[in-house]
């Protein structure tokens, strides 16, 4: 069997992240003679992905171009070349939307079905982008003989929105590499700490309108204002410009000579965990996600975690969090308040959390995404 994967559009980030991972820990050696991967990218996507035996990296000049290029490719030129090459398709984006059968499409993109964000962003382009991006999820998953979801809350919130009764899902997590998982570390009440050695917050996420750094950054600065000695950390990169905007007016407010609140911007994958490692707590304030990565890796860290109480944060947290609406500045306050005023409640919690993140690996994550699929091309009878 002849596996092809679709990743040509695939962009930066966690896509490649899930990718990469899956492929690295594939157990290779049960791949008889005559199976393979194939992987169709761009050069800069496979370039990223590790040389692999029976895995092939194929490209095309019209994926290497610009926008137009790729589209004129994958409309008019693209399917020919799968049909040759492949037994089953995996949409690793789940937007494939050609006449090449069977697909099977990964849902890894909740900001294409709640549409209260597409409120909040106000940016006509931004949610016209969204919508046609949705259009062809609906009709890659239309088209396909299953679905991968990656979350409990992605599949029953998206069953919902789309006509896929007919079609078979499973649930396979996003796994957790290793460097992340520390020791839990110990913690002090809010008493052994000061001005000089404050506690240390940490938020990493990309800036966008659903991420709400904004209002983190004035929860903290009204935390100062009351006496708490605590410190902020931004990591992460501006995917919408509007938002970063946004985080600088309220920084410049709220700490405009960067006393306590530090903006360091995109950071790379590999040295995320460096910040972890030197942090107190974790904040997470984000609104739509789908399997939150970062949320898993920050539960792996050891660190206690403020979070959101939007779903699907408490799926994967569960009880060992302090939840806040993400809107509510008084709602982080009182929160982060509870947080810091309780060192127990927060070492126990980072305990809890730590066992619920060992129970995700990118191994398991391969494993079952090949075995899946192979289960989908012979009980269909396409051997």
């Amino acid at each position: 069997m002849r596996i092809g994967i679709d990743a040509t559009n695939l962009g930066s980030g966690g896509g490649i992240t899930h990718l990469k991972e899956i492929l690295t820990s594939f157990n290779i050696s049960s791949l008889s003679a005559n199976q393979k991967i194939i992987i169709f990218s761009s050069t800069e996507v496979l370039d990223q992905l590790p040389e692999m035996v029976q895995v092939e990296k194929i490209t095309f000049t019209g994926l290497n171009r610009n926008l137009f290029n790729r589209i004129f490719f994958q409309l008019f030129f693209y399917d020919k070349e799968i049909k040759r090459r492949c037994d089953i398709l995996l949409s690793i984006t789940g937007d494939y939307i050609g006449a090449f059968r069977p697909v099977v499409g990964i849902s890894q993109n909740m900001l294409l079905y709640e549409r209260e964000i597409w409120k909040k962003i106000k940016q006509p382009s931004e949610i016209l982008r969204f919508w046609l991006i949705y259009q062809k999820q609906k009709i890659s998953f239309g088209n396909s003989e299953a679905i991968i979801f990656i979350s409990d809350y992605a599949r029953k919130y998206i069953s919902k929105k789309l006509n896929i009764k007919d079609k078979e899902t499973t649930i396979i997590h996003h796994g957790i590499s290793t460097r992340f998982i520390k020791k839990v570390k110990s913690q002090k009440t809010i008493t052994e700490y000061s001005f000089s050695n404050p506690f240390k917050f940490l938020y990493v996420s990309t800036i966008h309108e659903y991420k709400n750094q904004w209002n983190v950054v004035e929860a903290v600065g009204i935390l100062r204002e009351k006496g708490f000695p605590i410190e902020l950390s931004l990591v992460g990169g501006v995917i919408f410009k509007p938002a970063g905007r946004k985080l600088e007016m309220s920084i410049q407010k709220v700490d405009p000579i960067n006393a306590f609140i530090h903006n360091h911007g995109h950071v790379s994958y590999d040295e995320i965990d460096e910040f972890y490692n030197s942090n107190d707590g974790i904040i997470f304030a984000s609104t739509c996600e789908n399997m939150p990565n970062i949320l898993i890796e920050s539960m792996a860290s050891g660190i206690p975690i403020a979070s959101s109480n939007k779903q699907p944060m408490p799926e994967f947290l569960k009880e060992n969090g302090f939840y806040f609406d993400a809107y509510s500045v008084d709602s982080i306050v009182k929160t982060l308040i509870e947080f810091l005023n309780s060192p127990q409640e927060r070492e126990i919690n980072a305990i809890n959390a730590l066992k619920e993140a060992s129970k995700y690996s990118w191994e398991e994550t391969s494993e079952k995404t090949f075995e899946f699929l192979t289960s989908i091309y012979k009980d269909r009878q396409y051997v």
